[in-house]
């Protein structure tokens, strides 16, 4: 266990897949899981670096009760985790109001109906998030909006934000090596092997996965058993062909 240790490659060299590390080192191995999941989007709005964990959230499950009983929370999205997790806020905030940057939201209908009849929502339409408002003391009051149309800006006071803009995945050290879509995320087949033969992904980090992190464990051990069958076929064909011997 390598602790504080990022990995800048992985490339094959004949039968070893070498894995280079940020401190210098080089390991070799005959097989590698990509794990390394995603991260959170942020808006790179003016205040944010300094207020997340003190009022900007990116898990309302994980951080909604701390605002039990609060006048205004903010949901910044409106795909499908932003209305599902703000659905989920209206259980502590007396009031959740969903900032989305285009005309339209961009969750499914059954959620969109849900959310537009919720007597504890609203939803706020071409608005962009250009800044966040703290106290003296370091805490969230107030989002400031700017409307994509005609630029007015709107300042929204409430004391939670949660950010749902989507993930990116961690695999910009892949690029070149490992068969990505246009999102970045790590294209694997159903045994979640990679294009590069003993290489395998799952979690977060791959396509198609569900970013939820119970999926992600099970998708770890699914593809810790595929590694295993790789291991067996290519010993034994190793040993077959007399790779193996001497060794």
């Amino acid at each position: 266990m390598l602790q504080a240790v990022a990995v800048t490659a992985v490339r094959r060299d004949d039968e070893l897949l070498e894995v280079h590390a940020s401190t210098g080192h080089v390991y070799r191995a005959h097989a590698v899981l990509v794990a390394t999941g995603s991260t959170y989007r942020r808006t790179d709005a003016d205040g944010e670096a300094d207020l997340i964990g003190a009022g900007i959230h990116f898990c309302a499950t994980c951080d909604g009760p701390f605002y039990r009983d609060a006048a205004e929370v903010v949901v910044i999205g409106g795909g499908n985790s932003g209305l599902e997790e703000g659905l989920f806020l209206t259980q502590f905030a007396r009031h959740v109001t969903v900032i989305e940057r285009s005309d339209r939201l961009a969750g499914n209908r059954l959620l969109q109906d849900k959310v537009v009849a919720h007597p504890q929502m609203s939803v706020v339409y071409s608005q962009r998030v250009t800044a966040f408002e703290a106290d003296e003391n370091g805490k969230l009051t107030a989002v400031v909006l700017e409307n994509a149309h005609s630029g007015a800006t709107t300042r929204l006071e409430a004391s939670g934000a949660f950010v749902f803009i989507g993930l990116d995945p961690n695999s910009g050290f892949l690029a070149g090596t490992l068969e990505r879509d246009g999102g970045g995320f790590i294209i694997t087949d159903q045994q979640f092997r990679t294009n590069l033969s003993g290489v395998f992904a799952a979690g977060d980090v791959r396509r198609g996965s569900t970013k939820q992190l119970a999926s992600a464990v099970g998708e770890g051990a699914a593809a810790a058993i595929q590694i295993r069958y790789y291991l067996d076929e290519t010993t034994s064909s190793r040993v077959s062909s007399g790779a193996g011997v001497g060794r």
